[in-house]
């Protein structure tokens, strides 16, 4: 019998080509639900009858690539056995119930990590020379100069040496940036060009040492809330804080007061608390920080990345191998 596998994403026509071409699987096209806003509005008809339709075609689904939102998806395919999501954190996916369901989850880790390693780099490049000051100055014709920072005398903290981590510490170094990290399984022989890398107990080092302190650690039970006031005044006045990992790593609270009392000069955030970043936050007017909506890790021709691991994952799937990136929810990731 075929693996009846549902494709919950929008792909092309030669994309759907590469998916027709695994051999003993059975394709269930979802490509309506592949978006993270809802289909049609939930309260319409369209919206029901879109819903009324999800139980014969999910009968007897095994896998499916989830490129949207678990639910309601996942709470009509009772046979469901694995899920490919196109990104690494596992929060959205387990607030689904998924893992004590004893549903598979696989994610991307490691696909884009260069591409949100080169996000940070622009945010670490764009603090230290000012860059957000400048632009903020043009609309008042404001000819007012800065002292900038030199990278090659300024120290790159990364907290979570994994994937996105490692690629960052490399091009940190390549612009004679010195780089020290931790990360969760404790102290270790640190990769090339990292001068130390510690474990959790190593934080507060990493921070007073820091001109940047970059986050990179997956959203976990031990990671949430990891930067609270306490730690931010552990850093240098001077330093910035990245965040890239999650909102939930940051007391954002504590966060706006640190940036405003100057008690840190400044921060680039990529992620926050609550997504969208409601209007009534008061990080949007500060004018130390840069914010971006959610984007680190997007680049052109991703989700075909995406595409092309899950298929080799779905034929590891159906000889009956093990898969790749299977998560471990006790760890996040």
């Amino acid at each position: 019998m075929p693996v009846k596998t549902a494709i919950a994403g929008t792909f092309s026509a030669e994309e759907w080509a590469l998916l027709r071409a695994v051999e003993g699987v059975e394709l269930v096209d979802l490509s309506a639900w592949a978006h993270w806003r809802p289909p049609a509005p939930p309260e319409s008809a369209e919206y029901r009858a879109l819903v009324a339709a999800l139980p014969a075609q999910l009968a007897g689904v095994e896998a499916i690539l989830l490129m949207g939102p678990a639910r309601p998806i996942v709470d009509y395919a009772p046979d469901l056995k694995w899920i490919q999501i196109p990104w690494a954190g596992l929060d959205q996916i387990a607030s689904a119930g998924v893992f004590e369901r004893g549903i598979t989850v696989t994610n991307a880790r490691g696909l884009n990590a260069r591409y949100v390693a080169e996000w940070a780099l622009a945010a670490i490049v764009a603090l230290a020379k000012h860059l957000p000051r400048y632009v903020r100055q043009q609309p008042d014709k404001r000819w007012e100069r800065h002292v900038p920072l030199n990278l090659q005398d300024a120290t790159v903290g990364i907290v979570g040496m994994g994937a996105i981590g490692n690629e960052l510490a490399q091009l940190a170094a390549a612009l004679g940036m010195r780089v020290v990290g931790t990360r969760r399984s404790g102290p270790a022989t640190p990769p090339p060009r990292v001068e130390w890398l510690g474990g959790p107990a190593d934080l507060d080092r990493l921070l007073g040492e820091a001109d940047f302190v970059v986050l990179a650690a997956p959203s976990t039970h031990e990671t949430r809330g990891l930067i609270g006031e306490a730690q931010l005044r552990a850093m240098k006045r001077s330093a910035y804080l990245v965040n890239l990992a999650r909102g939930a790593l940051v007391d954002e609270d504590a966060l706006v007061k640190a940036l405003r009392d100057g008690v840190i000069a400044g921060a680039a955030l990529d992620v926050f608390q609550t997504e969208p970043l409601p209007p009534s936050s008061p990080l949007w007017d500060l004018d130390n920080v840069i914010l971006t909506p959610h984007v680190s890790g997007l680049n052109a021709g991703y989700f075909h990345r995406v595409l092309r691991f899950f298929i080799a994952n779905l034929e590891r799937y159906v000889a009956g191998k093990p898969l790749v990136n299977v998560c471990d929810p006790e760890k996040g990731y």
